[in-house]
């Protein structure tokens, strides 16, 4: 049985979410974040394949009175169609005024049984396409009688998630027709969603920057300005000339990037590398 959790998403906690296939698969800058929004990239690519720039002008006529969600816009008591959030484990979310008058994302948390019973030994869980709970269990002699798919040296049975360690930010459904020479050929594969907007749509107002931690598709967290920041003029090579990145009273040229900042989680390096965003990264090494 499913267990659908009514819940509140506060306006400005951090958000801690793992994990479209980013559609600049050779850059090496994450991305994620800006295609998320329906920011737009320039056609101008870099030497390293990376967009140079992102047009996020949408960003700056939003409202209070209304939500937003991968780019598209929702009044006030209008649902978000469940097809778009059931992949975060989210239903029957609709636009609401919080007690600030401020407009915010109030949904259902689903519990699947996977999340309450502890997983039995000689059994996997089967998936269906950007389903949030698995759809059946296969044990023993019927899961040893599954087919079978080996993606980078691991392998999957039939029905189970496969992650492709060259792209985060896909997954792709073990099925009998898959070819490991061709993965994407014939394999039921999506492209993962970052339901940033849905849990904490205030940090995008605030100015904060998308924290990315490992090799996971989505941002781990958001870290607000600091008054202490502070830009590291010796870092890298400067493009002056290029879009320059704004963060909350600074201005990062296209290579800059802030001084880190070290804490018990781990240390923060903030860049501007594809503006108009800064970036950082969350180092636990």
């Amino acid at each position: 049985m499913i267990v659908v959790k009514m819940v509140h998403l506060p306006v400005g906690i951090v958000v801690f979410i793992v994990g479209v296939s980013g559609a600049f698969a050779g850059c090496p800058v994450p991305t994620k974040h800006y295609t998320t929004l329906g920011c737009v990239p320039s056609e101008e690519l870099s030497a390293n394949d990376c967009p140079r720039w992102f047009n996020c002008s949408t960003l700056e006529s939003r409202t209070s009175d209304k939500c937003y969600l991968y780019g598209q816009a929702y009044e006030l008591r209008e649902p978000v169609p469940d097809a778009k959030v059931k992949s975060a484990c989210l239903a029957l979310c609709t636009c609401q005024k919080n007690t600030r008058g401020v407009a915010e994302f109030h949904c259902a948390h689903i519990d699947c049984p996977e999340f309450l019973t502890p997983h039995r030994a000689g059994c996997v869980r089967q998936y269906r396409t950007n389903d949030c709970c698995s759809s059946r269990q296969a044990c023993g002699q019927k899961r040893d009688h599954l087919a079978q798919c080996t993606l980078d040296g691991v392998r999957y049975y039939e029905g189970e998630r496969m992650q492709f360690s060259s792209d985060p930010c896909l997954t792709c459904i073990c099925a009998a027709s898959f070819n490991a020479t061709d993965p994407l050929a014939q394999a039921k594969c999506y492209a993962n969603d970052c339901p940033f907007e849905l849990i904490s749509p205030s940090v995008l107002a605030n100015g904060a920057a998308p924290v990315y931690y490992g090799k996971r598709c989505c941002p781990w967290e958001w870290r607000l300005p600091q008054q202490e920041d502070r830009v590291n003029r010796t870092n890298g090579t400067i493009y002056s000339g290029e879009p320059t990145c704004r963060y909350g009273k600074l201005t990062l040229n296209v290579g800059e990037a802030l001084v880190p900042e070290v804490t018990p989680m781990g240390v923060y390096k903030c860049f501007c590398s594809i503006p108009p965003m800064v970036h950082c990264f969350l180092s636990t090494s």
